[in-house]
């Protein structure tokens, strides 16, 4: 694979190339859908922070950025109020993002929000940025993160070994370094440190086999500490740290490095300022890992029709994508049950809202929801594994069997059968993770502020709205 990616790719500069669009990009450049939908995102993103907020989990994320704040008061700690160094505020807020799993996935290869949103919150705070100048930033890096995970996905066969997201810390590092100011050649050596503090991919050590990986860690896969690295390699070249060009080019390049066995290289640069691809970011439907998603679905449109009940049910056997690395059926914490497809199966039958309150250490070792999980048989398919590597698409078979005998059955592919899960939907999971945490008027007034951020003069005023009165739970 890898001579074929050095005669497809040749000698072309394109970490250059990219560093200039991402150092380049200014307000004016961004078509007017663009600059809406990534207001959208950022809704969502804080909507997540909110419920992380709440976790024990979260509350640990928020310790831990005080340790790392160097006694700098730059920028805030969302849902708590704190004040750190920019840096270590990138930390906690894009830990929070992805505590409850319910962030964004942008073209289906990188959570750029949880990653990118709080690195660019935190430098544009920092700096008294307007909300434009923030709207900028943000949208470089998801142009630049998104291009670079689409270039070095590895074949179906490497990535079921070796895959990670690794790339996504130069989605937070083009983003703080537009707001920083850099020029292209300091982007670039911007890219080079971020990819120097990239972790490794090591997703299945982290959601693997589930004899093998449970208790899973509650780090996850390092996004706050993503979000952290790409922060500081902006920083460091605004700083005047110089060289390590050229991250992304070559037969040596980042996508080798990070265990890809396969790169197209020119698709990092493939419409750079004409195609958006941060239009292609979509919110998740439920807190959880995205391979739940379509069984979640695919239940309640059963429950919608057919009208049963958690107590009819005798049996339920899923197919799925990722089937033996989520059938976890007995989670032992919050991540664990984000990422067991029993737990999903079992709270939406029960109809739980979702709020940070489903992931209740409590309600996850109830007697009742442990009969429910019980029921649920998480049956692998080869042929799903291979379309979701190969094509993106997740699938699902359900099956349910109700104690009067009837058989209930419903089989959906994402993206195809993905319901619609727009502004308004966003606002609602806005309100349900905040949970009390934040009033109703304080959340129409992020809200309303969010809707003009291209009219904001400074974004610090965003992140105090999001400081409540009484400190996280």
């Amino acid at each position: 694979m890898a001579t074929q990616a050095k005669s497809a790719n040749g000698n072309r500069k394109v970490t250059r190339e990219l560093a200039t669009f991402a150092a380049g990009l200014r307000y004016r450049d961004l078509p007017s859908e663009v600059v809406e939908h990534a207001k959208t995102a950022v809704l969502n993103i804080l909507a997540a922070t909110l419920g992380g907020a709440q976790l024990r989990i979260g509350r640990t994320h928020l310790a831990l950025a005080r340790e790392l704040g160097g006694g700098l008061r730059e920028s805030t700690l969302l849902g708590d109020g704190g004040r750190v160094s920019r840096a270590a505020a990138a930390y906690a807020n894009g830990s929070l993002a992805f505590a409850l799993d319910y962030e964004d996935v942008c073209n289906g290869v990188i959570h750029a929000g949880p990653v990118i949103v709080p690195a660019a919150l935190a430098v544009a705070e920092s700096l008294h940025a307007s909300g434009r100048a923030f709207l900028t930033g943000m949208t470089a890096g998801y142009e630049s993160g998104t291009r670079i995970g689409l270039s070095m996905q590895p074949s179906p066969e490497r990535g079921a070994r070796v895959w990670g997201q690794q790339y996504t810390p130069f989605g937070a590092c083009a983003a703080a370094g537009n707001l920083l100011g850099l020029d292209a050649v300091a982007m670039d050596a911007a890219f080079g440190i971020a990819g120097t503090y990239a972790p490794v991919p090591s997703a299945y050590k982290y959601f693997g086999i589930v004899a093998q990986t449970r208790p899973m860690r509650e780090a996850k896969l390092g996004w706050g500490w993503m979000a952290m690295a790409g922060t500081m390699g902006a920083i460091s070249a605004k700083a005047g740290l110089r060289g390590g060009h050229g991250m992304l080019d070559g037969d040596e390049g980042f996508w080798i490095m990070s265990g890809s066995d396969r790169v197209d290289q020119s698709q990092v640069v493939r419409g750079l300022g004409k195609e958006w691809l941060l239009l292609g970011t979509r919110f998740k439907l439920h807190p959880s890992i995205a391979w739940n998603h379509p069984s979640h679905v695919a239940l309640n449109q059963l429950i919608a029709k057919h009208g049963f009940s958690a107590g009819d049910v005798a049996k339920v056997r899923v197919h799925n994508v990722g089937a033996t690395r989520i059938a976890d059926h007995r989670p032992a914490g919050a991540v664990d049950a984000q990422f067991s497809l029993p737990y999903t199966v079992a709270t939406t039958l029960l109809r739980e809202p979702l709020t940070p309150r489903l992931y209740d250490e409590r309600k996850i070792g109830s007697a009742r929801l442990r009969a429910l999980m019980a029921k649920v048989e998480c049956l692998p398919d080869a042929k799903m594994e291979f379309d979701w590597f190969d094509t993106g698409q997740m699938r699902t078979r359900v099956e349910v069997l109700l104690k009067n005998g009837q058989r209930l059955e419903r089989a959906i592919c994402f993206p195809e059968d993905r319901p619609p899960y727009g502004k308004t939907d966003v606002i609602a999971k806005l309100h349900a993770m905040s949970d009390g945490l934040l009033s109703d008027s304080r959340l129409a007034q992020i809200i309303e502020t969010v809707g003009k951020l291209d009219r904001l003069d400074d974004v610090a005023k965003l992140a105090q709205l999001l400081v409540p009165k009484r400190k996280a739970r």
